[in-house]
């Protein structure tokens, strides 16, 4: 019986294990991307709009078009806060019927901090960072931004 108990308590412990490693890529670049080719062009320029309408009708084209790459996202500033230490600026997707279903997500270095206080909510911005794919559905994640 105590065996039993051991054997299921590591299994239960390995399994969450692999879970969590499954995850953890989620949010990592693309690495089939051509090595270089991501840092040594220019930003791929794109709409929030735009870029939020592609993951909605096909994450794993969006993905192969943008995860990884730096990217020169241009969109409606929806959000601007402080979460957890990171700070996050929100962008403006897509709409159906009048729902805004996803936004882009952008979270900056805290050096970034006086540059990302100079926003206003409503206003056009241009956020420069490396695509990260969607989240749970909720956002489009570009990481390591900066405001252009």
């Amino acid at each position: 019986m105590k065996n039993k108990i051991n054997l299921t308590i590591i299994l239960t412990i390995g399994l969450a294990l692999i879970l969590a490693c499954g995850n953890a890529d989620s949010n990592q670049p693309n690495m089939n991307t051509v090595p270089g080719s991501a840092t040594d062009a220019a930003p791929v320029a794109v709409k929030a709009v735009d870029i939020t309408k592609e993951y909605d009708e096909n994450e794993l084209a969006a993905d192969a078009k943008y995860k990884g790459n730096t990217l020169s996202v241009t969109g409606k500033v929806s959000e601007i806060a402080e979460v957890m230490g990171s700070y996050q600026v929100d962008l403006e997707g897509f709409k159906k019927s009048g729902i805004n279903l996803l936004s882009v997500k952008c979270t900056f270095a805290e050096s970034e901090k006086g540059n990302i206080a100079k926003l206003k909510k409503g206003q056009m911005a241009t956020l420069t960072g490396t695509g990260g794919g969607k989240t749970m559905n909720l956002y489009v994640g570009l990481n390591e931004c900066k405001i252009k």
